[in-house]
């Protein structure tokens, strides 16, 4: 266990966050669920705070090498903190990544970041979320 997945508490993204931590080779990972996943670290205040003694707890007692961030389109997380989804989902949601990246990175001097993002799919079959993809 030297992997930590951060990311979202929403059931629908489940079987996709599990399709990339064993993609990753790290199905045996830990992880920290939260509604929006890293949208929490882009909070200012107690929130991030909080969050980041979590994130310092699990690489203290886990021995934490590598982190994932993941989020994922069509977020009620996202929606809701931003008031609507009237807004570009892909740019918003790796415009965030990369600032959580950054500050993790600066955080965390021997933790290699890595983001993605897991989209929605409309398709001739059925919607529905598709494999994760990083983000640069």
């Amino acid at each position: 266990m030297t992997a930590l997945f951060i990311a979202c508490a929403d059931g629908r993204v489940a079987a996709a966050l599990a399709a990339l931590q064993e993609k990753e080779g790290a199905s045996d990972a830990d992880r920290f669920l939260v509604p929006g996943g890293p949208l929490v670290l882009t909070k200012p205040g107690t929130e991030r705070r909080v969050a980041l003694d979590c994130v310092r707890t699990q690489i203290d007692l886990h021995g934490i090498r590598t982190i994932y961030l993941v989020s994922h389109q069509e977020c009620p997380a996202y929606e809701h903190s931003l008031g609507g989804l009237g807004f570009d989902q892909q740019e918003l949601l790796a415009r965030d990544l990369r600032r959580v990246k950054a500050l993790l990175e600066n955080t965390f001097a021997d933790v290699e970041v890595r983001c993605f993002i897991i989209p929605w799919r409309e398709s001739g079959a059925a919607p529905a979320f598709g494999e994760a993809e990083p983000v640069e």
